[in-house]
């Protein structure tokens, strides 16, 4: 390795080294401020600290800190106040945003975003819909013009903004959207199609040549298909979680229709031959969890 080269990656790893212990020394400095008799200790010395003042002020931004990390993990939304550089943004560029974290399992999976606009209209503000993070699948606009009525029209159709009503019913659409999510990785990993999946084997492709002929490969098929108990093949969804298919080894397909609470209301089953199989769709119908024993039963 050249001196240059060496020089380089010795100066990369300093910066990394630089960073984790500035990483650590503000993990640190959370834990050490947050000790509850921390300012009690400093008030009773401050006669003979000539740093109290700026001490209680730090710890009092830890404290504002800590509460903010309450709400967050209690409440699963806070607003907070935004500047938009644009110069010719309305309202000075002043916006309300909404943090809405999802936590599952006692993780926090996401935070969403949703940035508002406020302008003073008929002597009062309105809100409307700025940007967000929020994903496609997520009825926005629908709840947007139900509680939060930006226009003319919307505001003589709908009742007034009601922000807390529109950020309660948000998080209950993402946290909804992410349990499903989660209840279909769970049905994957239960089938076993994550780890066919990592080793390159979720579906058994027969690939024709001049060595094998159309007689040997639809007999491995047929040998495939009747090797073993029924399983599962695969797993598909739509963006939303609300649609479902699950393909079985008998080749028959079961096409469900999914609630928002994660529970299967509608189920059609056909045989490889188009032929509806009732029971195999009565026998789906339920909650996700439990739909694979469900099925292969």
């Amino acid at each position: 390795m050249e001196p240059t080269e060496q020089l380089d990656e010795d100066i990369c790893q300093l910066h990394t080294r630089i960073a984790l212990l500035k990483a650590h020394r503000a993990n640190l400095s959370s834990v050490l401020l947050s000790q509850p008799h921390l300012a009690a200790r400093l008030q009773t010395g401050s006669q003979r600290d000539t740093h109290a003042e700026t001490s209680k002020h730090i710890i009092a931004q830890q404290q504002k800190r800590n509460l903010e990390n309450v709400y967050r993990a209690c409440a699963g939304v806070t607003a907070y106040r935004v500047k938009d550089p644009d110069p010719n943004a309305i309202n000075n560029g002043n916006l309300l945003g909404i943090s809405i974290d999802v936590s599952i399992g006692a993780k926090f999976i996401e935070t969403y975003h949703v940035l508002l606009s406020v302008c003073d209209k008929d002597d009062r503000k309105t809100v409307s819909i700025h940007k967000h993070t929020i994903p496609p699948c997520i009825p926005l606009e629908q709840l947007a013009r139900k509680w939060i009525p930006g226009s003319a029209k919307d505001e003589e159709m709908g009742p007034e903004q009601d922000l807390v009503h529109f950020g309660r019913l948000l998080r209950k659409e993402l946290v909804s959207w992410h349990m499903r999510i989660s209840v279909v990785e769970e049905l994957r990993k239960g089938a076993g199609l994550d780890k066919q999946r990592a080793e390159g084997t979720a579906s058994p492709v027969h690939v024709l040549n001049s060595f094998v002929s159309d007689d040997e490969a639809s007999s491995d098929v047929e040998d495939e298909e009747d090797d073993g108990a029924l399983r599962l093949l695969d797993i598909e969804t739509d963006a939303a979680v609300r649609q479902m298919m699950v393909t079985l080894s008998d080749r028959r397909t079961v096409v469900m229709s999914i609630t928002k609470d994660g529970r299967v209301d509608k189920a059609v089953c056909r045989t490889k031959e188009g032929r509806r199989d009732a029971m195999i769709g009565k026998t789906a119908m339920g909650p996700l969890r439990g739909l694979v024993r469900r099925l292969l039963v």
